[in-house]
């Protein structure tokens, strides 16, 4: 029976080999192993010998790490929000950084409110928002049939097909021109061309490239939103949308211009994380 720390070590040698430093082959190796043993990441070491079947499905997963397959797709699943995600190949993988976007969401939304997500992915979004407000209804649009087959599962995990709904579409297409919802919510694709060539390798080759791109300046998305949201925005909604760490000045223009009162929640670096936009009465 293979030794824990054996294999350990074993699959750290191969990811350094692979570009991966010291620190984060530990990390990767720890994770992918514990998700195996179904046990907390330190919890392994609790264990010492694990089955070779396990062992050859962990380096299985090793190599196609090495090979810069992110781990969350690997794994068939990603945390978010103090909760668990089905993903895969197609759908964005969950952020830590939109969690604030959830946060902030969460201050906004008053009692039986109606939420639109525009881009829901995996629904990650939408699915947090509904279980932390019991009594909020929340419609969502997603263009990929990809993702949105993960976002249907997930809502049938958490049971939540009486209070979020989600279509297909693209953007604000699918819906009537109708004023019904207080709060529009979004982590759209924001990544610029410029930007691209610098994310991180596993992401450039592997995630939905329309879950990134929004033209030359990353923008595109947003000002879609912006310019259109109060078709379907009450009197004095928000509309709430994650942003890229430089877009702040671009962004506040945008939203001075299509006339909104606008304000900025920072991430935990201090950037300008969340943009939020009231439509005046």
């Amino acid at each position: 029976m293979p030794y824990v720390k054996d294999v350990l070590e074993e699959a750290q040698k191969l990811l350094v080999a692979k570009g991966f430093t010291q620190e984060e082959a530990a990390f990767e190796a720890r994770f992918i192993l514990s998700f195996l043993l179904k046990k907390r990441p330190l919890d392994i070491f609790t264990v010492q010998e694990i089955s070779p079947a396990v062992a050859s499905r962990f380096f299985e997963l090793i190599k196609r790490r090495g090979d810069g397959v992110p781990t969350a797709y690997l794994l068939g699943e990603a945390e978010f929000y103090g909760r668990s995600f089905k993903v895969g190949p197609g759908v964005l993988i969950p952020r830590p950084e939109t969690e604030i976007l959830v946060e902030t969401a969460l201050e906004f939304i008053s009692p039986g409110a109606g939420v639109l997500e525009l881009g829901v992915g995996s629904g990650c979004i939408s699915l947090s928002l509904a279980l932390e407000k019991r009594d909020v209804k929340v419609f969502g649009v997603e263009y990929s049939s990809r993702a949105l087959k993960y976002a249907l599962v997930n809502r049938e995990r958490y049971h939540l097909e009486n209070r979020v709904f989600f279509v297909q579409g693209n953007w604000l297409a699918p819906l009537k021109e109708k004023q019904v919802f207080s709060l529009i919510v979004s982590n759209p694709p924001y990544i610029s061309e410029e930007e691209f060539s610098s994310l991180e390798k596993s992401v450039r080759e592997h995630e939905p490239l329309e879950a990134l791109l929004a033209g030359p300046k990353g923008l595109n998305f947003i000002a879609k939103t912006l310019w259109e949201a109060s078709k379907y925005l009450l009197p004095g909604g928000y509309v709430l949308l994650e942003i890229g760490y430089r877009q702040k000045e671009d962004v506040a223009a945008l939203a001075k211009k299509a006339g909104y009162r606008y304000d900025f929640v920072k991430d935990l670096l201090g950037y300008e994380r969340v943009l939020v936009v009231q439509k005046l009465p």
